[in-house]
């Protein structure tokens, strides 16, 4: 009896942290009807923009889906500084949680976690991509 609670207590914790990790998968997709992206730009000044197709909004959160987000916890001793270093505030509009990508850390919500040094970039070439798609 005591194994069968230990094997319970250890899948449901290992569910709750998959649950945070990919808290994006469990969004409700079809409520969002478009996302602001708020950022500074090259030449420091503060720049939106926002997002409105369907596919321009789907590669958004594809993106943010495979991102790999690693929980923030008080055992990681890589807590990185913040320092006022946003690169990213996603707000989805008709969505409660809103993203904020960091240098190398990142928001979901009130939760924090680590990201991978390449992710910025990459989703500053995610913007300038659907932004030339617009613009032409």
């Amino acid at each position: 009896m005591k194994t069968l609670v230990f094997v319970f207590l250890i899948i449901s914790y290992i569910d709750m942290n998959g649950f945070s990790q990919n808290r994006i998968h469990g969004w409700d997709i079809e409520k969002i009807t478009s996302i602001k992206v708020e950022f500074t730009s090259s030449n420091n000044e503060k720049e939106i923009q926002i997002l409105d197709t369907r596919q321009d909004m789907d590669k958004v959160i594809s993106f943010l889906k495979n991102v790999d987000f690693r929980e923030l916890g008080d055992s990681n001793p890589d807590v990185p500084e913040q320092n006022n270093s946003l690169r990213y505030k996603i707000v989805f509009e008709g969505q409660r949680d809103q993203v904020y990508l960091f240098k190398n850390s990142a928001f979901i919500g009130k939760t924090s976690f680590l990201i991978d040094k390449e992710v910025i970039g990459e989703f500053r070439m995610l913007l300038e991509e659907l932004q030339d798609k617009i613009q032409h």
